[in-house]
Order: C-alpha cells, then structure tokens, then sequence
C-alpha cells in the first residue's frame, strides 16, 4: 500500500485518545486502509477544547483532508462538504450521462444501488475517505445461506473492497462502524486485511477529564463529593452517562449525592444491559451466614486478600456447590459484600435470532472489563454456561461456552473480575470452568450436621428476618428428627411468626414453634438429596469441609455410590 500523506503531526496524533491513535498510525504507516471500530462509538470525544460525537470527531480530528462520504441505510448517502458532493455526483454523471438532475438530486438509499456508486467513486476518486455506520444492518451475523440476497450482495462487495489491490495502492480510507462485532458478518469481521479497533470506555482520567470540563461550562452544579472521587465512583459509564448525570444534578437543589451516583449508574448500565444483567445490592456480610464454620473462614480469608489490594493472590474463579437449600447464593452475596466489591448477576441474555445470543454476550464481557474489579455471580451455573458438545442449536452454545470459558481463564483478570459459579449439580459442568486457572478454589456446602450447627443457623435466620421471640429452648428444631437445610430452618420460623400474628401477637413463643416443628415436612427427593450430597463431597478441594459422617468414604466408594443412584435416578 502507498503510504498515505500524513494530515496530522506526531505530536497531535499523541494527544489523540488512543484508539484513534492506533488508526491513525497504521494508516499513516500504510499497514491498512479499511477499518472496522466498535463498542462505545455513541459516545463524546474531545476534540480542540469540545466534546463530540464519532461521526464528527472522524471527520473534524482524524479525516480533514479527505473528501469524506458517510453512509447509512436509513439516511442514505451523505457529504462531508459541497465540493465533496460536486465531485461525487461528477462520477455519477460519467458513469451514467443519460442521468437526469431529479436523479442525482434523489440518490438511492437502499445498498443494493448505493454502494456501487460510493465504490466508483472510491475507486477511481483522490483523498477519498468512506464511512459506513450502522455495519450490522448491511452485513448482519448470520450463516451465508441464511441471508438474504441483498445482503449477500452487500458483503460480497465490501469483501472486495478490502481485497482490492487498487485500493492498496491508493491514499483512500474505509471506516466501518458498528456496536457489536458479533452482529457483523464473521465472513468480513474476520478478514485478514481489515483492521478491528475497540472504542472503549472512559478510563478514570478520561472520565475526571469530562467531568472538569462540564463543570467549567456549568460552574453551577453542586457535588457531594469531590471530582476525583465523582471520577472513580462512575466506573462502567461513558461520557454521555456522565453528561445526563451532571445535567440531573443542575435541576437537584441537593446536587449531585453518593447515593444519587449510585442509583443512576444502576439505572444507566441496567437498562443499557437491558435483562442481561443485574446490580446486586448485598445487605449482609458473612456475619450473618448461620454454620459454614469452615467455608466461612476460607471466603474471610480470600476477601481480606482482596480487600488489602493482594490482587495477585487472589484466585480467578470459586465453585460453590452444595445441595439445594444449603444457602450458596446467600453465602457468595455475603461474601462479595466483605470484599467491597460491586456486584453483578448474569440473567438469561440467550435469544432465538442468529447472533443475538452471542452479541448479548460481548456486550456482558466488554461490560465486565469496565465495571471491575468486580464480582460475578452465576448462579445454577451448569444450565447457564452449557458445554462445548453441539446442541442442535447451530453451535451457539458452544461458542457461548468457549467464550465464556476464555474469558474466566484470562490471567489479565486476576484480582479484577471474580467469577462466583454455584449449583446442586457440579458434576454437570465440564472439567474446562472447574479447573485451576479458571475456578480454582471448590467450596462444597451440606446440610448442618450437628445440634450446635443448627441453632447457630436458628440465630442467623433470626436477626435476618428481624424476628422477635421469647424462646429460650431451640429443641423443636435443634433436635428435629428430619434432616433440615439452612432454607428449611428459615421457613420454619417464618411459619412461627405468621402463626404468632395470625393469634394477634408480635412476639413467638414456644407453642409456635412446637406446632411448626411437628406439622413441617422438607419438600425433596432423598435420592435426590443423597446424590447431590456425594457430587459435592467429591468436589471439595478441603477435606475439612466434608461432614464427619463422610470422610471415611473413599474417593472409589463416593463414585461407586454416585453411579448407583444415576441409575436410580434414570440419569
């Protein structure tokens, strides 16, 4: 390839953020022509003292020498200049003379008739520089047999665009532009001659940037906080979220409040993530988890390492896994709370159209990257991550495995993003999340095993719940014959106390909690039970985690016994 004239100086082209940086070099250096930019491109740039959009930065900062076209399916075709337009529409007439001035006043919108003209003036045109925004909508993700055929038309014209030896040889530039790689065709977004550079998000500097220079615009607004630590708390948001922020805090006589920045950048990632994700808010530290004694002592210790900024010691991934009702969920919230951790839970981002599945997915993992350090909880982990075998879905979920798989096995993200996996079923998930490097630590949970147990449990339910009793003998339940989960013992003495108001009393007493006892039957299978019981057993990386009741169990009887009620069970 030529090697293009240079527009911007060294030192302008260090003062740019560094992904225009990285464009600029490889164009100026003759590397490339076509580019494709994605994730935050609906976001503010700086340029020359003002904070503008992509389209404008382009051609303002990056294009100012090039005669720029910018196109898209619902506008149409665009100019960045009246000479521009002049000599666009020259080509046109020379391509086709018997055009009339109402047609090249009417240009066409749909791809299919206005791609061929962008290209002949592309190709045949100095200092031309062509912009296609909203990428996905020309060449969509999609099987090739699958697509329509205009669309097949569309991505057979822009694979010759970037393998266009004539192309090479010229100063022209092609910037593609789209939300998602995984909406874009796999058949151009994994071509060797097209160059993919992310927009990210503002860093901390970036942010703290855009922040002092809404303030000097807006002397104003009132801060509870000053704007370093406004910079630091509004990690995971771009300066469009800063800029609706700040402009909520002019209209708010009380300003802009910790918990103002809180709630508004839930609100603003949530809906940006829309059912993807979900901010979790845990209330209580491992203080409030009832038994657990050594799992609890395990996760203090790893929270304290996080807590100190130890990030190197910290492991990538726990697996908790335990039988139903044994509190892992409680237990990881707990947990992530003693970390200082904010906290996100995966939702269902799965969908029926082709690709969604997958661009559900980055925009969860670029998310992540932003938002940390941070924890992630996935809870009943083995219908959630899926395995890498083919499920008669096209493949989709086991690429979603493998991405996801990838991502929890990036050492760059140790100390940054703790990923919390929990299920009944470990056995379920493949060995790949299970292993060192990805979930390296295995906490199994059971069922309290002695009297002590349970009424430590008994207290723990209780200051949760706020319960108020004039109880002093726990035996109901300490010594309750059936084999009681932490869940089964909360709903037992909620039981109590909706009996105790249902006699018009605030208080519980013992009559209370004798007629629950005697009445209350656990709702499980207890092959089930017993099955779930040894998968967890045989998962635990500690062997003081196991009940005294199994350790004399060797690792050839937990197995033998496991695939015994596989049978039983019909597994």
């Amino acid at each position: 390839m030529a090697r293009p004239k240079p527009f911007l100086s060294l030192d302008e082209i260090t003062r740019l953020p560094r992904w225009a940086g990285e464009l600029v070099r490889k164009y100026y250096a003759g590397e490339a022509s076509h580019f494709l930019l994605h994730h935050n491109i609906h976001d503010l740039i700086p340029a020359n003292g003002h904070y503008v959009g992509l389209l404008a930065f382009l051609q303002r900062k990056l294009l100012g020498n090039k005669n720029v076209i910018v196109y898209n399916r619902s506008e149409g075709i665009t100019f960045g200049s009246p000479e521009t337009e002049r000599q666009f529409l020259a080509h046109v007439r020379v391509a086709d003379p018997l055009l009339s001035r109402e047609a090249l006043r009417a240009l066409p919108r749909e791809p299919s008739r206005a791609l061929p003209l962008i290209e002949r003036y592309l190709f045949h045109g100095d200092q031309v520089a062509v912009i296609l925004n909203f990428l996905e909508t020309l060449v969509p993700a999609g099987e090739i047999g699958y697509l329509s055929g205009e669309d097949r038309n569309t991505l057979v014209t822009l694979q010759r665009w970037i393998t266009s030896s004539r192309l090479l040889h010229s100063d022209n530039i092609v910037i593609l532009i789209a939300e998602s790689l995984a909406d874009v065709n796999v058949r151009l977004r994994q071509n060797s001659r097209l160059v993919t550079i992310e927009i990210p998000y503002p860093d901390e500097a970036e942010r703290l940037a855009f922040i002092r220079h809404f303030r000097t615009l807006n002397p104003g607004v009132k801060l509870e906080m000053d704007e370093q630590q406004l910079a630091h708390l509004t990690s995971g948001l771009n300066c469009v979220h800063l800029n609706a922020l700040l402009r909520s805090a002019h209209l708010d006589p009380r300003g802009l409040t910790f918990e103002s920045v809180r709630l508004k950048k839930k609100e603003i990632i949530e809906s940006e993530c829309f059912g993807l994700i979900e901010f979790v808010t845990p209330e209580h530290g491992l203080e409030s988890v009832g038994g657990l004694t050594s799992a609890k002592a395990f996760l203090r210790s790893i929270a304290e390492t996080i807590r100190q900024g130890r990030w190197e010691e910290a492991p990538m991934g726990i697996l908790i896994s335990g039988p139903v009702g044994t509190g892992k969920t409680f237990l990881a919230e707990c947990f992530a709370k003693d970390c200082g951790l904010n906290v996100i839970e995966f939702k269902n981002f799965r969908e029926k159209w082709v690709g969604s599945t997958e661009a559900n997915l980055e925009k969860i993992l670029n998310l992540l990257q932003t938002l940390a350090p941070i924890v992630v909880l996935i809870d009943e982990a083995d219908a959630a991550l899926g395995t890498r075998r083919a499920e008669g879905d096209s493949g989709v979920s086991a690429r979603i495995f493998s991405r996801i798989a990838s991502a929890m096995g990036d050492t760059r993200n140790r100390g940054r993003i703790l990923w919390i996996l929990m299920t009944c079923r470990p056995d379920l998930l493949p060995i790949d999340l299970k292993r060192q490097g990805r979930c390296e630590e295995h906490i199994s949970l059971f069922y309290p095993q002695s009297e002590e147990e349970r009424l430590e449990i008994i207290h723990a339910m209780l200051r949760k719940n706020k319960i108020r009793h004039a109880i002093e003998d726990w035996s109901p339940l300490t010594r309750h014959p059936q084999e009681l989960s932490g869940a089964d013992i909360e709903s037992m003495l909620i039981r109590a106390r909706r009996l105790a108001r249902q006699a018009h009393r605030d208080v519980v007493l013992p009559e209370d909690l004798d007629r629950v006892a005697r009445e209350f039957i656990p709702a499980r299978d207890e092959l089930a039970l017993e099955y779930q019981t040894l998968v967890a057993i045989r998962e635990a990386t500690s062997r003081e985690m196991i009940p005294p009741k199994y350790r004399h169990l060797s690792p050839v009887e937990i197995s033998r016994r496991v695939e015994e009620l596989k049978v039983l069970l019909g597994e």
